[in-house]
């Protein structure tokens, strides 16, 4: 006998016979609840059901075989569903059903991560423009304040105050316009415009210093957390970062600079996005590419336990990492190259010589 599983049961056949049967409900919901459970290899009730009463029964799949069922290549006899009281718009409505769980199974903390980066990189970027223009706006009527308070202070100044005159500052020589009514309602609402952008800016650091410590400790400890999240976030998650090669780490980021150099043979990037920490971007010039290298190789480790281990090596790896910079430090790297000299030209002589 052979124990042979559908999408509407499971039947116990014998040759071209049914000696026992388990039918699915007639429920969509159910049967995709069913796929899916065959989908990550498990065994379902109805086959534990059968396999328990018949232990003789064989089985055609080595799911069922990692269960202890003995395992045959025969092949039972078609099973038509409609024989059973099935149709084919029950299937279609299961299998839309199973779709939808695999789509909501797909997303996961990845890509909330993803998407928490992108949206730093807008907030940073309207922050930028939008305080550039209440500067140059500002400037008009008190553009020496831009150069007395900080960026901070200076949006919060004019969100709470408007006016120079409301200002807690002496602004009895300013060289700047009178701020009419109307003017100073728009430039009070663009600095508290601007000021929630920055609040909501920092909620976004915070969430991604969450989130990064949770999916990639190692990869965090080592890189910090904004640094880690883009990481992740430009390999397509933890497992795909630590499926990479320590020479694809160092070079995230760069991509565009290294199609220009297999393209247009320039000089190859040293290092991607590795230059936002201040290892590699305060590092001498000539030492970045070394750095960036040892660098990469640690994250790649650290890539590596994060996502198979969940093993805490951070400190053996910053240890080490320190160790590689003080080589790179100490040894030739440690002056600046010779600063090459283009090759004099051969003279052709004078039958040679071009005539000007």
């Amino acid at each position: 006998m052979l124990l042979v599983t559908t999408w509407f049961g499971t039947f116990l056949v014998d040759e071209d016979r049914v000696v026992e049967k388990r039918l699915f409900p007639k429920d969509p919901e159910a049967l995709a609840e069913r796929l899916a459970l065959v989908e990550d290899w498990k065994v379902l009730p109805e086959e534990r059901d059968l396999m328990s009463a018949h232990p003789e029964a064989f089985v055609s799949e080595p799911r069922l075989e990692r269960a202890g069922a003995p395992m045959s290549s025969a092949r039972a006899a078609f099973l038509r569903p409609e024989a059973f009281g099935y149709d084919r718009a029950l299937l279609h409505a299961a299998m839309l059903r199973l779709a939808r769980r695999q789509m909501r199974k797909a997303v996961g903390p990845d890509d909330h991560l993803h998407q928490a980066v992108g949206a730093l990189d807008d907030l940073q970027e309207t922050e930028n423009v939008l305080l550039e223009r209440l500067r140059e706006w500002y400037g008009l009527h008190f553009p020496e304040l831009a150069k007395t308070v900080d960026d901070r202070e200076f949006v919060d100044l004019i969100a709470a105050h408007g006016t120079r005159e409301a200002m807690p500052l002496d602004a009895t020589e300013s060289v700047g316009a009178p701020l009419g009514d109307p003017e100073r309602r728009s430039v009070m609402a663009m600095a508290g415009l601007l000021r929630d952008l920055v609040a909501r800016r920092r909620e976004v650091e915070a969430y991604l210093e969450r989130s990064a410590s949770a999916l990639a400790p190692n990869v965090t400890a080592l890189t910090g957390p904004v640094l880690a999240a883009r990481l992740v976030s430009l390999a397509g998650g933890v497992e795909p970062l630590a499926r990479l090669p320590a020479s694809t780490v160092q070079l995230l980021g760069a991509e565009k600079a290294l199609f220009r150099h297999l393209r247009e043979h320039t000089l190859p990037p040293k290092h991607g996005i590795l230059f936002l920490h201040p290892l590699v971007h305060r590092a001498p010039p000539w030492q970045r590419g070394a750095i960036a290298r040892a660098f990469a190789g640690k994250i790649a480790i650290a890539a590596r336990a994060d996502a198979y281990t969940r093993r805490d090596i951070a400190a053996p790896l910053r240890e080490g990492l320190e160790a590689s910079l003080a080589s790179i430090r100490e040894t030739k790297r440690a002056a600046p190259p010779p600063k090459r000299t283009a090759p004099p030209s051969k003279g052709r002589g004078r039958k040679g010589a071009r005539r000007r």
